[in-house]
């Protein structure tokens, strides 16, 4: 269970900048830099060439640790073969002019997703972010590595924060799921950005419902 303080919901004052004093904004990924929710059902989906979930199961990460795919499977599961599976078509408008507004403003920019680890170095190099971590496969030992546990995603901001010189005061973090409050321990304000809960909504200091990754940067500032 992921217990975390109610936020007041009072950050409402007309003019003010929140971003003002702000280091470093930690992304999500999946629902968040990409519109997909799941981007290793969007891998495994591809791997096995199906266009379409509807009607099969959702490959979780947390059920990819614990199960693994068959066998013959993870020869589709290189960095490689994951790279091919990549479609900028599903990256939320606007990450780009996001990531600048923020690299003009000297705030640092970080991935932190329990999704592939391949897709979050592609985004962060394309857009320029300054720090990534995902998790990935072994396709020699056939097993997935847990490099982010998605209920506890505040242990990678922390190493984050450690790494690039920032305080849990100075951070903020963007999520679309319950399992990416945890990140709000370490944070001083958490981005609801399309939540796929009313839990999400509920703990959330601000909330954000768009496809345009932007409209984060308008409901923090003064535009």
């Amino acid at each position: 269970m992921i217990e975390i303080e109610e936020a007041n919901k009072i950050y409402n004052t007309p003019g003010k900048d929140y971003l003002d004093g702000i280091k470093l904004v930690a992304f999500d990924m999946d629902g968040v830099l990409l519109k997909n929710r799941n981007s290793w059902d969007v891998i495994i989906n591809r791997a096995m060439r199906k266009h379409s979930t509807e009607g099969k199961m959702v490959y979780t990460f947390d059920y990819l640790h614990r199960n693994g795919v068959p066998d013959h499977l993870y020869a589709n599961l290189t960095e490689t073969k994951i790279m091919t599976y990549i479609n900028l078509n599903d990256m939320t408008p606007n990450v780009m002019r996001t990531i600048e507004y923020l690299r003009q403003r000297k705030i640092k920019t970080a991935i932190v997703s329990a999704g592939s680890h391949v897709f979050a170095e592609y985004i962060a190099g394309l857009m320029g972010m300054d720090y990534y971590i995902g998790n990935e496969v072994d396709t020699t030992a056939h097993k997935f590595i847990k490099n982010v546990d998605p209920a506890k995603k505040d242990l990678n901001v922390v190493n984050i924060q450690s790494i690039l010189g920032v305080s849990p005061e100075e951070t903020l973090s963007v999520g679309d799921s319950f399992m990416d409050l945890s990140m709000k321990r370490k944070s001083r304000y958490f981005v609801a950005f399309n939540p796929a809960s009313y839990r999400a909504l509920e703990y959330s200091d601000f909330t954000v419902e768009s496809t345009n990754l932007y409209d984060i940067i308008s409901r923090l500032t003064v535009q």
